[in-house]
């Protein structure tokens, strides 16, 4: 009896314990003395969260979309996880018209089991960037 009055005791303090929310910062966390308005990744309970990444400096959709991936692929890296982890991916394109080449580069980058997936053209991606992707995965 007492036992089991233990072990009701020690799952009602794990169900009570805070986030284990951690953000990772592959290339240091910004130094101006600032809150950032984001975190690149976040780790929490056991997933890594990684934010919508794109890419600022112009180029066609295919070299977006692989500076993209690479980028998300080195965070994920950096929070302990991996691209074949990923367990939802959102992709968000400024133009509809660029979901083929977009997938041509997407293709296979997940492994043998991609992620669930949602696609979408959106109105426009901050910086004028053609591709936004962000991922969760499995820590």
């Amino acid at each position: 009896m007492l036992a089991a009055a233990v072990a009701a005791t020690a799952a009602m303090a794990a169900a009570n314990k805070p986030p284990s929310k951690k953000s990772h910062w592959k290339d240091g966390r910004p130094a101006d003395g600032k809150t950032p308005l984001y975190s690149p990744a976040v780790t929490c309970n056991g997933f890594v969260f990684v934010s919508g990444t794109g890419k600022i400096d112009g180029g066609s959709i295919e070299e977006q979309t692989k500076f993209v991936l690479d980028s998300i692929e080195a965070n994920l890296k950096h929070a302990g996880s991996s691209m074949s982890k990923a367990v939802k991916c959102n992709v968000y394109l400024s133009d509809i018209n660029n979901y083929g080449p977009m997938n041509e580069v997407f293709r296979g980058r997940f492994g043998e089991n991609p992620p669930a997936r949602t696609t979408v053209a959106v109105a426009a991606i901050p910086f004028g960037c053609l591709v936004e992707i962000e991922v969760m995965a499995e820590a």
